[in-house]
């Protein structure tokens, strides 16, 4: 790309090549511009406190610096941030925790022989139910543009089938359908989505009932 973002060669011949990769990286070189405005800014106002939480925030976002977990509410709630940039952490806030669960994954499977189906299944399920801890957290995704978008409610609906969370996996269904629905290569694995919550339900609704019967007086 030139210095004003315009493609200038593209090399597709090794497949690494996304559709998405030119706005992420405009999205990558419009924060590191941000940054750099904001430690200026800094400079030229040691003592304030948007000043300072702007800047870290984004060395947050663009892991230079880390911000331990026991600050990140406090730096958020700071005044006088500009918008885009709270925005911006807040959905890096969302999207970091996600990108290390399946970041943990890929390294457990990338070091698992594909033989190996029962330690690789475990794995899945390992990160399966950390991704639904962090739904019931309150963490989620909502725009299908995000690269991790797919993989995350993919591993929710899983975890909620695990968890015999009939609502949470419904959920992710829906949100999976609704971003995903018109794409004919994803219709197989929406359609086993749903067939999986039916089993569950149905599952579910047997074994009440089966308890209604037991508890009733004779």
């Amino acid at each position: 790309m030139d210095p004003d973002g315009k493609v200038i060669l593209r090399n597709d011949s090794q497949g690494a090549y996304r559709p998405t990769s030119e706005d992420r990286l405009k999205s990558a070189l419009e924060v590191a511009q941000q940054l750099l405005d904001a430690r200026k800014g800094l400079k030229e106002q040691p003592d304030s406190s948007s000043a300072k939480a702007t800047v870290q925030m984004l060395e947050a976002i663009l892991q230079i610096r880390p911000i331990p977990a026991a600050e990140l509410d406090r730096v958020a709630a700071i005044e006088g941030v500009a918008e885009s940039v709270r925005q911006r952490f807040g959905r890096w806030r969302a999207v970091d925790p996600i990108s290390r669960i399946l970041k943990e994954y890929a390294a457990k499977i990338r070091s698992v022989a594909r033989e190996d189906k029962e330690t690789r299944n475990a794995a899945f399920k390992v990160a399966s139910e950390k991704m639904l801890a962090l739904f019931l957290d309150g963490i989620a995704l909502d725009d299908p543009r995000q690269g991790i978008f797919s993989d995350f409610w993919r591993l929710v609906f899983e975890g909620a089938i695990s968890a015999r969370d009939v609502k949470t996996a419904q959920h992710a269904v829906s949100i999976y359908r609704k971003a995903f629905g018109s794409r004919p290569d994803l219709k197989l694995r929406i359609d086993r989505m749903a067939t999986r919550l039916g089993a569950l339900r149905t599952g579910l609704e047997e074994r009440d009932s089966d308890n209604s019967e037991k508890e009733e007086p004779r």
